[in-house]
């Protein structure tokens, strides 16, 4: 998903993103952002667009918080379109396994 970086603090290292296809704000950590080089600094740039995932999570003040955030047209990155399809594949395997059975006879 596409969003803006509403603002970001690199001291406290998390930020806020957001996005007219979320319904709030998106709290962003530092270990979220993935960067070209792994051992780079992870920072953000308020009014920079990125591209990220999230969840609903309650985090600071925020009711969203964001899973993994890129910078678009970063090369090597880390984000993995497969990885995340996998991660959906599991979630929908897991719940696969649920069977409700109700006795007929009441």
């Amino acid at each position: 998903m596409h969003g803006t970086v509403r603002s970001w603090d690199d001291e406290s290292g998390w930020g806020v993103l957001v996005s007219p296809e979320v319904p709030g704000e998106v709290w962003a950590h530092f270990s979220a952002v993935r960067t070209p080089d792994p051992d780079a600094f992870a920072s953000l740039d308020p009014g920079e667009t990125v591209l990220f995932t999230w969840e609903e999570a309650e985090q600071d003040g925020c009711s969203y918080r964001a899973l993994r955030v890129q910078r678009p047209g970063d090369p090597g990155a880390g984000w993995d379109d497969a990885e995340d399809e996998d991660a959906e594949e599991a979630d929908v395997d897991a719940l696969s396994d649920v069977r409700i059975e109700f006795d007929s006879d009441s």
